[in-house]
């Protein structure tokens, strides 16, 4: 695995919800968390505690620059409709990202003494999936947890 630096991110997005994603423009940063629900099940005669696992949530945040060729993050913010999202780590590996359905909201933050700057945050507004073709043949898959 090589690592990356983050100056290669991307966030692509379609505000209809449809699948054809174009890159935001003057956006800097991105979130994901995958944490998932646990249940503790321990039971009497248990030496620890013992969870079993539910669903992951995915949601996460966005930021950049305001820039006024590139409203559509408020347009989505405002309307009813949730966007595609699509997120990747570097463009030099575009075949490995995530991607869903989103609710998103939108936040401004305007300054005297710097750069307009736009947040959000995102929710899963359907089933998300993690795309990589970059594991090798030769590779061991992925362990699930017993």
């Amino acid at each position: 695995m090589n690592r990356q630096h983050g100056s290669h991110g991307q966030i692509k997005m379609d505000p209809t919800g449809g699948a054809t994603t174009a890159l935001i423009a003057s956006m800097n940063a991105w979130t994901l968390n995958m944490a998932r629900d646990r249940a503790d099940v321990t039971a009497f005669g248990d030496t620890n505690k013992i969870y079993v696992q539910g669903l992951p949530d995915y949601k996460g945040t966005i930021g950049g620059w305001f820039d006024t060729d590139e409203l559509s993050v408020f347009e989505a913010a405002m309307g009813n409709v949730a966007v595609a999202l699509e997120l990747i780590p570097t463009s030099l590996m575009p075949t490995i990202f995530w991607q869903g359905l989103a609710w998103l909201d939108a936040a401004i933050d305007v300054k005297s003494t710097g750069a307009v700057a736009v947040t959000g945050n995102w929710t899963a507004a359907g089933n998300w999936t993690f795309a990589s073709t970059l594991r090798a043949a030769t590779e061991p898959p992925l362990q699930k947890a017993a």
